[in-house]
């Protein structure tokens, strides 16, 4: 009978499959160019672990009362091949007492008790004590079926890709009854079963964890992902799985019958969710999370050194970083590296153990292979017979060929990395100024000596503001003599000299970011001069709201006299003009009113809070892609803060007379369309485009290129324009047959 009612309830027909929906395809769109970029099979990776063994953490704080329930369902599991960790958060009850008791007639139980450390920092230490080759985690509220661990084990050895599993589970109440009709998922209603979605291709861009509290994972991915974050209490889980997600293979257990009993009652965390905010503090893990995956997909910077017969293990490294995109830094590139206070996203490999011969940022990482030798963050092996766990607990990994140790390698780093710049926007560094302005340049210009006096000359005190210079070519030394001198002329002023060495506007906006002191980020191009009261006005128009996120102010193009013919009411935005409606501060209505371009300033700790801006999106080099203003406008909208506009904060903008011609309205009309479309499918902006609204746009643009002086400026726009929207016709259409092809339950 019971056979044939599991039969009836989970085996007689899988739900009829969907086509993908938009948040799904985003997610899949990142791990493909992750996968590409990054390529990790798990099965080339070895970390110190004993094979078979599944660790149990258990936290518990002031659970005497329920704890034994937990406690039995662990030790009733039919695979015995288990230890379980129970660790006392400071409790003040029973908890400690009968915690010991079971460890004195079970050699498979620990007990460790601590001072109340809440939840992510005890998961962490439970983890970081655990020995198994697979690992999970359950509380005092929660009961385990006894065949739970035998049915993950069998199911993550039959995925040997999948970093972590996860399966169904039913509500039960305070009194261990099952909990019905809660809606939760539930199949069949009323059931109490709570049947999650089979994939997890939406986690990470819709608000809505789908895991749940039945899940397992490997060892080898728990050393990827590091500690839970501290930062993230009550949704430490939410945010783990986000990462384990982002950088490895999540998946749905085989079987679909519930293996695990989650107590809902008045003092479960899930109970409480309105009271702290669980829910409704969603937006700012999303928010972070899709800084995170951008952040997993940037190259970093890798200073590489090796004893001679470690040669030919570096070279193979340093190809293989490469060709992923990476910058390689010389032991002489040192001299001209400087990060100051800013995110340096550097790592130190050394083949062999041999030390750094220069000065390291305090952040960087330190990657020791093939040695056992002090003072390094991460071991490595070139062999999969190299991984142990040492006397002092730390842990070499090992790996099967140079791909898999650098995308591990890349992985780990890269958390490491995010968690000290998640320290830095939870704990805050307090500013010290009211104002930091921040100019990011790759070259000399004639209008860069001007830009920078007009900065120095601001009508507010020196000690109010500050100016960050981040050089994008930090070869260049004339940029750096140029900064020295603007210091030596102006020396009341703090003017902070950093370089940017992985190339792109973003990248550059983002080290002035986390180098910055002020309360406020201002950023201005380095062909915008500043009205001597821009500082003050920015400074007033955020004080006088403390919702808002992004004031704008205007954008003055300064046009040559030869480029008159070109330069016209339709063009002229191509060049980064804008003109601010009334004479007071106001909102934009919409995200057509968005400001961008040389005058854009963001409250520092809400542009933190989001990771600054996208390098996925901006100009790198030559091209003309941007848009990466107007996604941090709409993701202050997500964060709820608003989008101002200051008319009374004005530059001018004095653009090289070389670059008023026909080439740069047609590449940056058509790459301004492109980016519309990939803010869009990116789900930044609202899906507000159609196919006939698009092809309708595509249709008019050509009629009125037709219609259009032969090698006029109206000419070459409506024809770029008309080109990127049939190109965005195209692109929609391949995006739906993708959606349709790929159905998923």
């Amino acid at each position: 009978m019971l056979s044939y009612l599991r039969k009836l309830l989970f085996g007689a027909k899988k739900p009829e499959a969907k086509p993908l929906n938009l948040y799904q395809y985003k997610f899949l769109r990142y791990k493909e160019e992750r996968n590409e970029k990054y390529p990790l099979d798990l099965t080339r990776v070895r970390v110190p672990q004993v094979d078979d063994l599944v660790s149990v953490v258990l936290p518990v704080y002031n659970g005497g009362d329920i704890l034994a329930d937990s406690i039995e369902s662990v030790l009733r599991q039919t695979y015995e091949n288990f230890e379980l960790i129970i660790i006392n958060d400071g409790s003040k009850d029973d908890t400690l007492k009968i915690a010991q008791s079971y460890a004195e007639n079970d050699s498979r139980i620990r007990v460790l008790t601590q001072e109340n450390r809440k939840i992510p920092r005890t998961l962490s230490r439970g983890f970081n004590e655990a020995r198994g080759e697979f690992l999970t985690w359950t509380s005092a509220d929660n009961v385990m079926d006894k065949d739970f661990l035998e049915k993950m084990v069998n199911d993550i050895k039959s995925k040997p890709q999948a970093g972590m599993i996860w399966a169904n589970m039913r509500l039960i109440n305070a009194r261990g009854r099952k909990l019905t009709k809660h809606g939760w998922f539930e199949f069949p209603f009323g059931s109490g079963n709570v049947i999650f979605p089979n994939n997890a291709y939406e986690l990470n861009t819709y608000a809505n964890n789908t895991i749940g509290a039945a899940f397992m994972y490997r060892a080898a991915a728990k050393e990827v992902l590091g500690c839970y974050s501290s930062f993230k209490h009550t949704l430490e889980d939410y945010d783990y799985w986000m990462r384990m997600n982002s950088l490895l293979d999540l998946r749905h257990t085989d079987f679909c019958e519930p293996v695990y009993s989650y107590r809902w009652h008045d003092g479960s965390l899930t109970a409480k969710d309105k009271e702290l905010g669980i829910t409704k503090n969603r937006y700012k893990l999303m928010a972070l999370d899709d800084f995170r995956r951008d952040f997993y997909l940037m190259p970093l910077m890798w200073y590489i050194t090796y004893t001679p017969d470690m040669a030919e293990a570096a070279a193979a490294f340093r190809k293989t970083a490469e060709d992923a995109g990476h910058i390689i830094v010389a032991k002489e590139d040192f001299a001209e590296l400087f990060f100051g206070d800013s995110c340096s996203s550097l790592c130190f490999i050394s083949f062999g153990g041999q030390p750094s011969e220069v000065s390291l940022p305090d952040d960087a990482v330190k990657i020791c292979v093939d040695a056992d030798c002090a003072g390094f963050d991460i071991y490595a092996a070139t062999s999969m017979d190299g991984a142990r766990l040492h006397d002092d607990g730390r842990k070499t990994y090992g790996f099967e060929d140079t791909q898999t140790m650098f995308s591990y390698l890349d992985a780990k780093a890269k958390n490491d990395i995010l968690y000290g710049m998640e320290a830095k926007i939870e704990d805050g560094d307090e500013a010290t100024k009211k104002l930091s302005v921040i100019l990011c340049t790759h070259k000399m210009t004639d209008t860069l000596k001007p830009c920078l006096d007009a900065i120095c000359k601001q009508d507010i005190a020196p000690e109010d503001f500050e100016l960050v210079f981040a050089n994008n070519s930090f070869k260049d030394m004339e940029l750096k003599e140029l900064v020295q001198g603007i210091k030596a002329e102006y020396p009341d002023i703090d003017i902070n000299y950093i370089t940017a060495p992985m190339k792109g506007l973003s990248f550059a906006r983002n080290a002035g970011l986390w180098a910055a002191k002020g309360e406020y980020v201002l950023y201005l191009d380095d062909d915008a001069i500043a009205q001597p009261n821009v500082a003050s006005e920015t400074i007033k128009a955020f004080e006088s709201d403390p919702e808002l996120g992004v004031v704008g102010g205007e954008v003055r193009l300064t046009v040559p006299d030869s480029a008159c013919d070109i330069v016209n009411e339709r063009t002229i935005g191509l060049w980064s003009d804008l003109r601010i409606e009334g004479e007071e501060l106001r909102y934009a209505k919409d995200y057509g009113e968005f400001p961008y371009g040389a005058n854009f300033a963001v409250r520092r700790n809400c542009l933190r809070q989001i990771g600054g801006f996208r390098t996925g999106y901006g100009r790198v080099g030559n091209n003309y892609a941007g848009g990466e203003e107007t996604l941090v406008c709409f993701m202050m909208e997500m964060i709820h803060k608003k989008v101002g506009l200051n008319p009374k904060s004005a530059v001018e903008h004095r653009i090289a007379a070389e670059r008023f011609n026909l080439e740069h309205i047609e590449k940056t009309a058509y790459s301004g369309i492109m980016t519309q479309y990939r803010l869009r499918r990116d789900l930044y902006a609202p899906a507000d485009w159609n196919d006939n609204n698009v092809r309708e746009r595509a249709q008019r643009a050509q009629r009125l290129a037709k219609a259009a002086k032969e090698g006029s400026a109206d000419r070459v726009f409506y024809t770029a324009t008309a080109k990127a929207f049939g190109e965005v016709y195209d692109n929609r259409q391949s995006d739906y047959k993708f959606l349709i092809e790929n159905k998923t339950n």
